[in-house]
Order: structure tokens, then sequence, then C-alpha cells
């Protein structure tokens, strides 16, 4: 009985390790401006279509059996507005032209404010990149890819981080992006609540002291 419980206890200190090492985005060359790979290219095509090449921020959300989508910040005549695209069905699994496709779309103004926060945490995070230790591959999970503009686009990506994971409160960050789109009437500019912000700084702060 004990050397099974010590069996027990030492495999979940492993998969602590492992999780903990992860806690990072790893790194990634931008994906959505590579030609030489067909799907991605089509995701840049059919998504990414009236969208800035050179977003604040940029959240690309690619499941396994689910629609693609993607949630930027851009800036436009020193205005800064939240840019959602998502697919009605999947560019991945569908039978017919991924260009019949209807795409649905969102756009509303941020405040500059805000929009340098989640700048600031995504370049952190982005900067903090790794490769993990351990790699953890799964077949039923969704790709993560944040990026920002600083210079030049810069990528990195995360598969299905764990809860309660630094990784995982920063997805539910990108995702906030689209709540906060579809959140906020038309012609309204989107304002968050003080929760959203004190987690956005929180976690930048966390990030920072990691590097």
């Amino acid at each position: 009985m004990k050397s099974k419980l010590l069996i027990i206890l030492t495999i979940l200190c492993c998969l602590s390790n492992i999780n903990a090492q992860n806690d990072h985005l790893e790194p990634v060359e931008s994906v959505f401006d590579d030609l030489s790979y067909q799907y991605y290219t089509t995701v840049r095509k059919i998504l990414f279509k009236g969208m800035s090449y050179r977003p604040e921020v940029r959240f690309v959300i690619i499941p396994s059996f689910s629609v693609e989508q993607v949630v930027a910040i851009e800036k436009s005549d020193d205005k800064y507005f939240i840019v959602h695209h998502k697919m009605e069905q999947s560019i991945w699994y569908t039978e017919e032209d991924p260009e019949k496709i209807n795409v649905i779309k969102k756009k509303v103004e941020i405040p500059k404010k805000l929009a340098k926060l989640y700048k600031e945490l995504f370049l952190i995070a982005i900067n903090n990149r790794k490769y993990p230790e351990v790699e953890i591959w799964g077949n039923d999970g969704t790709n993560y890819y944040f990026t920002v503009y600083d210079s030049r686009l810069k990528t990195g990506m995360i598969w299905s981080p764990r809860p309660k994971s630094k990784m995982k409160r920063l997805e539910k960050i990108g995702y906030s992006l689209i709540n906060l789109a579809y959140d906020t009437k038309k012609g309204a500019i989107a304002r968050p609540n003080k929760k959203l912000i004190n987690e956005i700084k929180a976690l930048t702060n966390e990030l920072r002291s990691n590097k």
C-alpha cells in the first residue's frame, strides 16, 4: 500500500514539475506569414482578410474540432480598435471551397490606455518564450497564438494551458478582447471592468518578474 502511494505521489510530483516547466509561451515563427504552410496560408487569406498586417496585438485561436477565430487590437488615425473575425465553419474540416465560408466580423473602439495594457502583457509573455523541457502532445485541444508588433511581428504559442496556470490566465485575457467587442454597443467605446484591468496588471507584473 505504501509503495503504491509513493508511486502515485511521484507521478503527481512529476506532472506538477512538467506543468510548471511548460507554463510559458513557446517560440514559433509567425506561421501566418509563412507561405510554405498551406493551411495557415488559407487561414491568413480568409480569416485575416481586411485586418492589419501590423496589429498592436493579435490572438489567434485554432481548435482541434471547432472554428478558427482571431481577435486583434489595431491602430488607425490615433485611435485603437478591437477587431474580431470568426469562421462560420471550420476551414480545416470544410469539404467545400474555404473561400465560400462566411466570416463573422466585429469592430469596436478601445481606449488607448487599455490597448497599451494588453500590448505590454503580450509583449512580456512573448519575450519570455522558451522551448519546453518536456513536450506535451494531445489531439483534443486548442493552439493559441499570441502576437505583437514590436519593430517586427513577434509570436509565441501555447497548446491548451493547464487550469490555474499563468498561461491559462493569459488565454482568458485574450478571450476578454472578444467579450469586450460583443459587450460593446455599436458606436460605443469598449469599457472593461476594474477586475479585468487588475487581472491584466497582475499577470503582467508576475511575468515580468520571471525574466
